[in-house]
């Protein structure tokens, strides 16, 4: 009871708990003496001291050899400890011990726990292999965070939905950082471009989630249809943020028009309009006073008159191999056919045919 009533509410609160390594930190021990006078304060790293601070010595203040310790004396007191330029090697347990002065020399101790940490100085870096994608594409995806520690947990969501089924890895850096990747290799369904369910979302992850920075996690669709890909990145309540891209599904490339020239008076009408509007540019001139558009024109409608040309000869051609029989297959695989008889109405048709006398006949003759 006299313990109880010479020393209570011993408290260490380290501020912050979460300090960025070169970063400084507090230690303060706060308790209360019930009016007894305080025979020390000593402060711990784990079960070896660094900081004592004795009122009825000269100094006050001592400070121990400790690897990655630099306290400020300048300060620190019988309640404080100030560390500048902390490194990873700090992370871990403090505690203070406080005893009170004779007659009772009453002791108490409180343990709190410091973390030294680096947090990414960037957003994650989030790539897909493509840039829009429709039901039945694979889809190939990897996220990555700047080197930190401790190590940054990543999610990937598509359109609100968390996606288990990812590959996971951490790599450690020569200054003892940890870089972490995720890779994501996904057939997408029909389901993967609809909102998912906001209770259950919600119900699963909090109102309060990283994935919704402190507001409600669930949000409508904007792209119905669409395809929202996230990566979330988190330490603790340290650190936390995402980077997302919209992908959505494939445009179908438009059919372009189709024009049709009818006439040779239409050609030259669109060379025409074609070469008007650059045939007084200077840069079209071969030599003062010539011009190349007017060149070309004539070259295209020549070209065009030629083309014409010769489509007729050949529709010409075409339609008189059309009235001359056709020749039989060769005579080797021929066979004789029986000449069939003559009607009257084909006897008259064929006495009206001009006779064809053979060559050595007609020379007979002449």
């Amino acid at each position: 009871e006299l313990v109880e009533c010479a020393l209570r509410n011993v408290n260490l609160i380290i501020e912050p708990p979460a300090v960025r390594r070169g970063q400084h930190v507090v230690l303060k021990c706060m308790y209360d003496l019930e009016g007894a006078p305080l025979y020390s304060a000593k402060f711990y790293r784990g079960q070896l001291e660094f900081y004592r601070y004795t009122p009825g010595e000269f100094p006050n203040t001592k400070v121990f050899p400790f690897p990655g310790i630099h306290v400020d004396v300048s300060s620190s007191n019988a309640t404080q400890v100030l560390l500048r330029n902390v490194g990873f090697g700090l992370s871990g347990n403090f505690s203070c011990e406080v005893t009170a002065d004779a007659p009772l020399f009453s002791t108490a101790t409180a343990v709190d726990t410091m973390q030294v940490v680096e947090l990414p100085d960037k957003r994650p870096v989030l790539l897909t292999e493509h840039t829009r994608y429709e039901p039945g594409d694979v889809l190939r995806a990897n996220c990555s965070t700047p080197p930190s520690r401790p190590r940054s947990e990543l999610t990937f969501t598509i359109n609100n939905m968390v996606i288990t089924n990812v590959e996971t890895q951490y790599i450690r850096t020569v200054d003892n950082l940890i870089v972490s990747r995720i890779a994501l290799k996904l057939q997408l369904q029909g389901v993967h471009f609809s909102s998912v369910n906001p209770a259950i979302y919600n119900s699963i992850y909090g109102m309060n989630s990283v994935y919704g920075h402190g507001g409600p996690v669930y949000a409508p669709n904007p792209n119905p249809g669409g395809l929202l890909l996230r990566c979330s990145a988190q330490i603790g309540d340290l650190y936390q943020e995402y980077k997302e891209i919209e992908l959505g599904t494939p445009q179908k490339d438009p059919i372009p028009a189709r024009v049709t020239l009818s006439s040779e008076s239409s050609l030259k009408n669109f060379f025409s309009s074609y070469f008007s509007t650059s045939s007084a540019s200077p840069a079209t001139r071969l030599w003062p006073g010539v011009y190349v558009a007017p060149l070309v024109l004539a070259l295209m409608a020549v070209l065009f008159r030629l083309i014409e040309v010769a489509s007729e000869t050949d529709t010409e051609t075409d339609s008189k191999g059309g009235q001359e029989p056709s020749q039989g297959p060769p005579r080797a695989h021929s066979r004789e056919q029986p000449t069939p008889p003559l009607s009257s109405c084909s006897a008259f048709k064929a006495s009206r045919q001009p006779l064809a006398w053979p060559e050595s006949r007609t020379e007979t003759l002449a």
